[in-house]
């Protein structure tokens, strides 16, 4: 039996195992989550002068046979005469080598309410429609494997049709121009998300955040710099995760620094996962930014790390100037990476 026969035995065989209930997928998700802001909380929905896309891509663990690949493409619109934002997700997820893929539509609200001076409130909500599926169109199963050739058609393979079901959530940001701090609750229906349909529910997650804008200058005729502090807390029954960084950005550039991983605190367990470094450029109302994760996991440099594109466009803008309702989370969109004072605190 060839090499290549035993790693596709292997292969399945762990796949098949997965299969078996109850079925646990990962959440998607992305190291610029400030550059996926409507994935972080519906809140974000129209946060900014007119109308925005996103693009993100990444592959995670990259040289690993069958590695996550998550990519998605957002809109969203700030409608300032009635103090409201909405937005349109669509997501799709394909993880490992038996392409266990889930697609997902979300249709997002968000209102703004003028609390005192400065001090803003956004809630938000979504609605989504999910499914999940499972392709065994490039798996080679045991009955398949032969000394010399291996046959087109599996007696094994599972017969697993598309599954799909809906779903809601809720957010709230608490905001001044320097500051934001919010929190989000997704899976609000708990779903029934396995594909055996054997009673697993999904459980609600939760996930905490915020950060703070330093400006390091002031002087005028000066490109804008200034240090952005961010952290992203997720926990969802046994699982927690712990995202911080800094960005620094001097227009119309951005590189930045985070580590994912999760502190001991009083449980004497500590996970570390990744340390990311990234890099953003704006071109006038389009910007991008790449980041690359440095595996520190016990899965090691062997996994070849984890790649991500984002591009983000600004348009629609019309003649409205005043950035004073708008979260001022660090985007890499050109509100955050050009240089004039007013297009800094967002």
């Amino acid at each position: 039996m060839k090499t290549a026969y035993i790693k596709h035995l292997f292969l399945w065989g762990c796949i098949l195992c997965a299969l078996q209930p109850p079925l646990h997928a990962q959440s998607p998700q992305f190291s610029q989550y400030y550059a996926a802001p409507l994935l972080i909380a519906p809140s974000f929905a129209g946060n900014s002068l007119g109308s925005r896309a996103f693009i993100n891509y990444r592959d995670q663990w990259a040289k690993l046979p069958g590695s996550f690949v998550t990519y998605s493409v957002a809109l969203d619109n700030n409608f300032y005469a009635i103090n409201s934002g909405i937005g349109l997700v669509f997501l799709r997820d394909i993880v490992g080598a038996a392409k266990y893929g889930n697609t997902m539509i979300k249709g997002l609200y968000s209102y703004r309410f003028n609390v005192t001076g400065d001090w803003r409130i956004r809630p938000g909500v979504y609605f989504a429609w999910e499914q999940r599926s499972m392709n065994f169109s490039s798996a080679v199963f045991p009955d398949q494997i032969w000394e010399d050739r291996i046959d087109p058609v599996s007696s094994l393979e599972p017969q697993i049709p598309p599954y799909s079901f809906f779903d809601a959530g809720a957010s709230a940001v608490v905001y001044n121009s320097r500051m934001w701090i919010g929190l989000t609750v997704d899976h609000l229906m708990r779903p029934e998300t396995s594909l055996s349909r054997m009673n697993n529910r999904s459980p609600m997650q939760w996930s905490q955040f915020g950060g703070f804008n330093f400006k390091l200058n002031r002087g005028l005729g000066k490109p804008l710099q200034a240090l952005s502090v961010n952290y992203l807390f997720k926990t969802s029954r046994n699982f927690y995760q712990f995202d911080a960084g800094v960005n620094w950005i001097r227009a119309p550039m951005m590189l930045g620094l985070a580590w994912r991983g999760l502190p001991a605190f009083n449980t004497g367990y500590a996970s570390y996962d990744a340390a990311i470094f990234s890099v953003g450029y704006a071109f006038r109302n389009v910007s991008v930014g790449y980041s690359y994760d440095f595996t520190i996991s016990s899965l090691g440099p062997a996994t070849g790390g984890s790649h991500e594109i984002t591009v983000s466009i600004s348009f629609n803008e019309g003649a409205k100037k005043d950035r004073k309702g708008s979260v001022p989370c660090p985007d890499v969109v050109r509100n955050l990476m050009f240089g004039a004072d007013k297009e800094f605190y967002r």
